[in-house]
């Protein structure tokens, strides 16, 4: 008597597959695209299989998020002054994201994000604390780097957005003034420009400390 086939197996779900699958598909597709329905496609499973691991798909993203802050050069280096640390980091943080745009489509998401930069933030501040940075003055640094973080590279990512769709060939010298000089605001000597006017500030706010702070060897 012939057997009959085997039924097909259950393809097992680890919760740091299903983040790794997640991540590739917003980074290639977008988050618009990401739907739980869509991630089992990806992986063939059905969008229920999900759920045993996440309870919604913002709490995929939010784990997508948190992923992806932790490809950053955040890692304390022994010895190493608190403006460098900043520079080091900031530069990181701008560069992934610029690399990733689809990435900071999840961080404008305020259903994911604070849970997806709760790390990545703990470990800065907890980073800038050991370095002996006062608490009152890194709090108030803290606004400043994070709206030049997030204004900065919204603005550049937006901007390479709309050049790609309106002049994929590069800048048209042909451009009005403001406009020529709107999309190329956004350049890396901006950025690095901005950081070194937050360290600026951050030496005003210390002030008279001689801001001698670093990492613990």
């Amino acid at each position: 008597m012939e057997s009959k086939p085997k039924p097909p197996t259950k393809r097992s779900l680890t919760r740091g597959a299903i983040v790794e699958a997640a991540y590739r598909m917003i980074d290639r597709e977008g988050v618009r695209a990401f739907t739980m329905r869509a991630l089992g496609a990806e992986l063939g499973v059905s969008a229920m299989a999900f759920y045993a691991h996440f309870s919604s798909r913002e709490e995929v993203l939010a784990a997508v998020l948190e992923r992806f802050m932790g490809t950053m050069d955040t890692d304390p280096v022994p010895g190493e002054r608190w403006d460098d640390t900043m520079r080091r980091t900031m530069t990181s943080i701008h560069r992934e994201f610029c690399a990733h745009p689809n990435m900071y489509d999840i961080d404008l998401d305020p259903s994911a994000s604070y849970r997806g930069l709760a790390a990545h933030t703990r470990k800065i501040v907890g980073l800038h604390l050991a370095q002996g940075i006062p608490e009152d003055v890194l709090t108030k640094a803290w606004a400043m780097i994070d709206a030049f973080l997030t204004g900065f590279d919204s603005n550049a990512i937006t901007t390479e957005r709309m050049r790609r769709a309106i002049s994929p060939d590069g800048i048209d010298d042909n451009l009005p003034t403001w406009e020529r000089v709107v999309r190329t605001a956004y350049s890396e000597e901006s950025f690095q420009n901005g950081i070194e006017m937050i360290i600026m500030g951050v030496r005003g706010l210390a002030a008279p400390d001689p801001c001698e702070w670093r990492t613990p060897k």
